[in-house]
C-alpha cells in the first residue's frame, strides 16, 4: 500500500455495599441474598437463563395507588433490548477509506467488502481490479493525492455524488506518507526540507479533518464513525520514521481526541488506532532484526489484525467508544 508509511505500522455499584439511594440487599435481581448451602435466591419472575424479569401477572395487574399498575423494584438495569438492537435490519453499511491500494488498507477494505460493506475508496493510484475483486470497486474509487487540498475537495464532492444523499457509517483515515533522504535514510529535525514538512502534514493530519468536516452531513445521517491511523511513533523515537512523520502522527493523535468531543453531540464517534510494526511489502529493510527482539510477543503484526480492530471501532459492539486512541503492537511500548 503505497499511500502508507513504511513501518506501520451510570457508575458501577461497588460488590461491597449498596448503591446511593438504595439498602443493603437492594438493586440487581440476581445479586441477592444466598439460600442454605449458598444457592442464589432470585426475585419472583426473574429468569436467571435469559436475564429477563416479568413482574408475576398478579402483582402486575393489581393497580396502585392513582390507578397506575404496580412496577417490582427488581429491575434489572441493563437494557438488554440494545444487544438486539445491532444491525440486522438488512441495510447495507457504507464507508469511506484513504490508501486503500496497498497494506492496512488494503486489508480494511478486504474485511469490510466481507462483512458486506459498500466500500468507496480513495487512493493516488488507480483502481486496480487484479487486486480489488470487490463489487463496484471501479465505480466507488476515487484517485487522488492527498497533498493536493484543491484535489481533496473535488474527491469530497465526488463522494457525496456517489453517496447519492445517503448516509456514510464510516470515515477511516488510513493514508500516510514518510519520506526518506535520497538514500533512504530518516529525515532528522535538522534534515527535514520545509517543503516534506508540508507534504506530510497535509496528508497524515490536514486530509482526515478535511475529509471529516466535507462529510459531516453524511457522517450525523448514518450516526457513523470516524478511525484516525496514528501510530506507535507518535509515543517514541524510531530508528526507520522520520520527524516530520511522527510528529504528524502525534498530532493525529490530539487532533482524534478534539474531534471526538466535537463530533460527539452529533452522534458520531472518532477513535485513533495506532500500529507498531505491521508486514507489509514495503517494509523497511532492517525492521524484523531490529524490532523483534524488542517485541514481547517476537513477531510483526499483520495488516489484517488492524483491520478487525478498525471494523470493531466502526461497529455497533463499539457504539459507547469515542476519543481513544487503541495501540496494537505486540506490547512493543511495554
Amino acid at each position: 500500500m503505497s499511500d502508507r508509511p513504511t513501518h506501520d505500522a451510570p457508575a458501577d455499584v461497588a460488590h461491597g455495599g449498596p448503591a446511593r439511594g438504595e439498602t443493603a440487599g437492594s438493586g440487581h435481581p440476581h445479586a441477592g441474598h444466598g439460600a442454605a448451602g449458598g444457592a442464589p435466591v432470585y426475585p419472583p419472575g426473574y429468569d436467571p437463563i435469559t436475564h429477563t424479569f416479568r413482574p408475576p401477572a398478579a402483582e402486575a395487574a393489581a393497580p396502585a395507588a392513582g390507578g397506575v399498575p404496580a412496577v417490582s423494584g427488581a429491575v434489572c438495569p441493563v437494557d438488554h433490548t440494545a444487544f438486539a438492537a445491532r444491525p440486522t435490519d438488512g441495510v447495507r453499511r457504507t464507508m469511506v477509506v484513504t490508501g486503500a491500494s496497498r497494506g492496512i488498507g488494503h486489508a480494511i477494505v478486504r474485511k469490510f467488502a466481507a462483512e458486506g460493506w459498500r466500500i468507496l475508496t480513495i487512493s493516488r493510484h488507480p483502481f486496480e481490479s487484479a487486486r480489488c475483486p470487490w463489487e463496484a470497486g471501479p465505480e466507488d474509487h476515487v484517485q487522488v493525492d492527498l497533498v493536493d487540498r484543491d484535489g481533496v475537495a473535488h474527491a469530497i464532492r465526488d463522494i457525496r455524488t456517489k453517496l447519492e444523499d445517503g448516509p456514510l457509517n464510516a470515515l477511516v483515515n488510513n493514508a500516510g506518507i514518510s519520506p526518506k533522504g535520497p538514500n533512504g535514510e530518516r529525515q532528522n529535525s535538522l534534515t527535514t526540507p520545509m517543503e516534506t514538512w508540508m507534504r506530510v502534514f497535509h496528508v497524515n493530519l490536514l486530509a482526515p479533518i478535511l475529509l471529516a468536516r466535507g462529510l459531516f452531513d453524511e457522517l450525523k445521517a448514518g450516526q457513523g464513525a470516524i478511525v484516525n491511523i496514528t501510530s506507535v511513533v507518535g509515543h517514541k523515537v524510531h530508528p526507520f520514521a522520520g520527524t516530520a512523520y511522527a510528529t504528524s502522527k502525534a498530532a493525529l493523535t490530539a487532533l482524534t481526541r478534539e474531534m471526538a468531543a466535537d463530533f460527539a453531540p452529533h452522534g458520531i464517534r472518532v477513535n485513533a488506532i495506532a500500529p507498531g510494526e505491521i508486514f507489509t511489502d514495503i517494509l523497511s529493510p532492517g525492521t524484523e532484526e531490529k524490532f523483534l527482539p524488542l517485541i514481547p510477543m517476537h513477531r510483526l503484526g499483520r495488516p489484517e489484525e488492524v483491520a478487525e480492530l478498525v471494523h470493531f471501532l466502526c461497529s455497533q459492539a463499539a457504539s459507547y467508544i469515542t476519543g481513544e486512541e487503541i495501540n496494537i503492537n505486540g506490547g512493543q511500548l511495554l
